[in-house]
């Protein structure tokens, strides 16, 4: 093992330490959210730990590295690399995450559900906030907030995603489509992964 992979691992094993000393204590809470945040934003600024050529660019769009997933009902985190130019639709993780920038800029814009859900794959979104996500930066989103993103200028943007459950473990993920005023959602992965 490196010393750079090593110090890598010490320092995301003990951010997720971290992470479990505060939520025992206080949940999941806005503020604790905005804590936790902090601690990814922090990390996030060590870009030493995340050289380029440690992890493979995506060849399209973007792409996920574990970093530290945890077993069972544990978080999850991960160095996510996304091209320029890569955009992900309005959509709601079904679970707490929290990102921060290492380099480049992905802009989030955050929106609320406008309709009541009564009808089956309709839904009305509406914009209620942005947040550009760069180096110095993070935003954190609790369990059913919905956001949009799109990453700018010409650098891809490379950051650490944490949450609340590994990807292989994923609620189901509802995907809106203001511009049909539709809702689909993808299936949950809360059983698929081995324990």
């Amino acid at each position: 093992m490196t010393l750079a992979l090593d110090k890598r691992n010490r320092a995301c094993a003990r951010l997720l330490a971290d992470v479990h000393a505060v939520t025992a204590t206080e949940g999941i809470t806005p503020s604790t959210l905005h804590a936790l945040k902090r601690k990814l934003v922090a990390l996030a600024a060590k870009a030493e730990l995340f050289p380029r050529a440690d992890f493979e660019m995506p060849l399209a769009q973007g792409r996920s590295h574990p970093l530290l997933v945890e077993d069972g009902d544990g978080h999850g985190l991960y160095l996510t690399i996304g091209l320029p130019g890569k955009e992900a639709a309005p959509h709601d993780h079904g679970i707490w995450c929290i990102n921060a920038a290492v380099s480049g800029r992905e802009r989030h814009k955050i929106f609320r559900r406008t309709d009541n859900g009564a009808v089956a794959g309709k839904a009305t979104v509406q914009q209620v906030g942005e947040v550009l996500v760069a180096p110095g930066t993070g935003m954190a989103m609790a369990d059913h907030d919905i956001h949009s993103t799109v990453v700018e200028g010409d650098e891809p943007a490379i950051g650490l995603a944490l949450y609340g459950y590994a990807l292989a473990r994923f609620p189901s993920v509802a995907w809106y489509h203001p511009q049909f005023g539709s809702v689909r959602a993808s299936v949950s992965r809360r059983h698929a992964a081995p324990s």
